[in-house]
């Protein structure tokens, strides 16, 4: 059996949690920003149900913030989501969720964003974090 956010989980995805942020860069504008990065954040997410949305406040520990925010959807039993992805250094772009898993302890959600500003990279990454529940 499957929970809303992947396998056998109760518990909500809503809530801080900490962990890296890990990117693999292609077809940048700038070919410097090509290749893989990762980097330590707290990740706060928010869900409305009512909306089916879900928003992801990023807050990096190299002072760089970014929000992810769309819409969810179901097909087959797995969630998906998509929308739009700015950081506070002027990046901005669209995303959508390849794979999303919650349980207590542990959130993983693997994303394909493309950046739409002055970068205009398409980037693979993957939000995982932890934290202790309740």
């Amino acid at each position: 059996p499957r929970g809303p956010w992947g396998p056998v989980s109760s518990a909500p995805i809503d809530g801080v949690w900490n962990g890296t942020d890990l990117e693999r860069r292609s077809g940048c504008t700038s070919a410097q920003n090509d290749g893989d990065r990762g980097t330590y954040g707290e990740f706060d997410v928010t869900t409305d149900p009512t909306a089916r949305a879900m928003g992801i406040d990023q807050r990096g520990i190299t002072g760089l913030n970014c929000t992810y925010y769309g819409g969810y959807g179901d097909a087959g039993g797995i969630r998906s989501w998509s929308g739009t992805y700015s950081c506070s250094d002027g990046k901005h772009g669209t995303f959508r969720s390849r794979s999303i898993l919650v349980t207590q302890y542990a959130l993983s959600i693997h994303l394909d964003i493309q950046l739409d500003t002055t970068e205009a990279c398409a980037i693979e990454a993957v939000i995982g974090a932890g934290r202790l529940y309740p």
